[in-house]
């Protein structure tokens, strides 16, 4: 099943190193071990401009320091923490970005060549009220929108 990511948070344009900082508080705060190759890969993903997949972070955090089930592993504990953000893709596949509470957003991503480009902020109150008169609590949900970018579209010239 997969994760979902909670309203409140997302990743966003703060410099790499206070991003970084503000992880590793929130991993202390859940009571995490912060260690050398989770430091790689958090400085890995403040650094990325788009969501990385676990692939690419091992490549980012250096793979010869860490494996890739480390990788795995470190990632889902970082999702389940709150502190990285699980986007689920079409093809069963995940790209993860670090979290920046209050910033909370989704993405376009290309079909055909893989672009993934940021969206504006994220209003979901109408489905999240919805769900509410039905008696849940606790929400969270997941979302990316898939279609076929600008470069990838045929020209009608051809």
């Amino acid at each position: 099943m997969p994760h979902s990511h909670r309203h409140e948070q997302g990743c966003c344009e703060e410099g790499p190193g206070s991003r970084v900082e503000a992880a590793v508080l929130r991993m202390k705060q859940k009571s995490m071990r912060v260690t050398s190759p989770r430091l790689a890969m958090l400085k890995a993903l403040a650094s990325a401009k788009h969501p990385l997949s676990a692939e690419q972070v091992h490549v980012a955090a250096g793979d010869d320091k860490l494996d890739l089930v480390t990788v795995y592993r470190s990632l889902g504990a970082m999702d389940d923490a709150g502190i990285v953000q699980r986007h689920p893709l079409e093809r069963g596949r995940s790209l993860y970005a670090l979290v920046t509470p209050g910033h909370h957003h989704h993405h376009v991503i290309c079909r055909r060549c893989g672009k993934i480009e940021r969206l504006p902020g994220c209003d979901t109150s109408r489905l999240e009220a919805a769900a509410r008169t039905k008696g849940y609590g606790e929400l969270t949900h997941v979302m990316e929108i898939y279609g076929i970018c600008p470069a990838c579209i045929p020209s009608s010239h051809a």
